[in-house]
């Protein structure tokens, strides 16, 4: 499963920390822990990254500073355009360089001009780059002229700090997700920080350890319910229709674009801007749209829908919370007993299941009779005796990229705590679309 989950901070929260920690009211030991559960799931070199990143606190909160600045300076050009045409904008700000090409390019070029600047031919590419270049040129030039602004503040912030976190930043600069959980919790950050300095062996020796549990962890969860849903082809199919009904309901723009398998990279290339942020209509946080299927548990290859793994946090939520799950009655019945198998088999909880699983107990619970006895707390599962030779450790975990980019560590807050806390990847200082309007309404066109 190659390196899906460097990319999101799905993985990112909590994945070894108690299920019980809230913002703001932990102890300190929880706290270290929550920390270091929160960087493990990421593979080496971007631990690295991160941990090099986490001594500069101060360099932290400038760049914040400076993404208010651009959110806002994004929001005065599109906020009065209608959704439609704000997802233009949106699209384009994904290819900086692109963007810069076509604000440049010689005005009444032909659509021909225009498709052979394009890194791919995505349908929703080709019109976001056709329409703001033949319409509104002007609004792309300024917003070309932000974006290269930004990088050079960007360039000039870190360029005093040492070669190795200069390309530590360097590195984080396209991982949108990362920067904004950093940013957004700089205390925190700082603490990281200080640990790294005062025993980066240590540190580094036992995020590795942790990294490799959940390697394990995950994919034997993965295994399990991978076999358990190739025996229902009718919950399958009840599965993807589910996906597609969730895109729906959320406003997401769901990608089109098929790759080879789960495992392609291009799931996560181009995500949205650190500098402008993700839509702020979608209803939970989605840096990487290619790799939105993740979230669902899905892939979307060559051969169709696949499954890749366990739904993550917000498709969850929907499915459980919002309940649609009356609508998928196999898919809910499968739900329901991987759910309680492992419960009763007292398995783990590791980075793949926990979003799937904390909705799922919060479900079951409420509903009288469907939850099984317990003989042992669900902050309490222990790995079990697994054969090692069942799990193939060669393959990192892949971690659903999309489902806590906005929350905070310790906490299993959303965009609506980005409100109230500086916990969320929503609202202006989350790099989720900003504060103010702009989610797409009427207006300019």
């Amino acid at each position: 499963m190659k390196k899906i989950f460097i990319h999101g901070l799905l993985s990112a929260m909590l994945l070894c920390a108690a299920t019980a920690i809230s913002f703001g009211q932990v102890s300190d030991l929880e706290t270290d822990q929550g920390i270091d559960a929160s960087i493990a799931p990421y593979n080496a070199d971007v631990r690295e990254a991160i941990l090099q990143v986490s001594q500069y606190p101060q360099v932290l909160s400038q760049l914040q500073k400076d993404q208010i600045q651009t959110v806002e300076s994004f929001h005065d050009i599109v906020g009065g355009f209608d959704r439609k045409k704000q997802e233009w904008f949106y699209t384009i700000t994904r290819y900086p360089d692109l963007m810069h090409a076509l604000a440049t390019l010689p005005d009444k070029s032909d659509k021909g001009a225009v498709y052979q600047l394009l890194p791919n031919q995505d349908a929703d590419l080709k019109e976001a780059a056709w329409q703001l270049y033949h319409s509104k040129k002007k609004d792309l030039i300024r917003l070309d002229n932000n974006n290269i602004a930004a990088r050079q503040d960007f360039d000039k912030t870190i360029q005093s700090l040492g070669a190795p976190a200069e390309a530590a930043f360097q590195k984080l600069y396209n991982m949108p997700d990362v920067l904004t959980l950093l940013t957004n919790n700089i205390d925190l950050t700082t603490r990281l920080g200080e640990h790294y300095k005062g025993n980066p062996t240590a540190l580094n020796d036992r995020l590795a350890s942790i990294h490799d549990s959940l390697n394990v962890q995950d994919q034997y969860e993965i295994d399990a319910y991978k076999k358990q849903m190739a025996e229902d082809p009718k919950a399958q199919d009840e599965l993807s229709q589910a996906a597609k009904d969730y895109a729906k309901d959320n406003g997401y723009d769901v990608p089109t674009q098929q790759y080879d398998d789960a495992d392609n990279e291009s799931y996560y290339a181009n995500p949205y801007s650190y500098w402008y942020g993700y839509p702020e209509w979608y209803s939970s946080p989605l840096w990487y749209p290619g790799s939105f299927w993740f979230d669902t548990g899905l892939y979307f290859g060559t051969g169709g829908f696949g499954i890749w793994g366990m739904p993550g946090y917000g498709f969850s939520n929907w499915f459980f919370g919002g309940g649609h799950y009356n609508q998928y009655p196999n898919l809910y019945r499968q739900f329901g007993n991987y759910y309680r198998n492992n419960i009763a088999e007292n398995r783990v909880m590791g980075s793949n299941n926990r979003g799937f699983m904390g909705v799922a107990d919060t479900h079951f619970n409420a509903r009288v009779g469907n939850q099984p006895n317990r003989q042992t707390s669900r902050s309490t599962y222990s790995h079990g005796n697994r054969p090692s030779g069942q799990i193939n450790r060669s393959n990192a975990t892949r971690g659903n990229a999309n489902s806590y980019h906005a929350q905070a560590w310790g906490s299993f807050g959303g965009r609506g705590n980005a409100v109230r806390s500086s916990g969320g990847g929503g609202g202006i200082r989350g790099g989720g679309g900003g504060a103010r309007g702009g989610g797409g309404g009427g207006g300019r066109h």
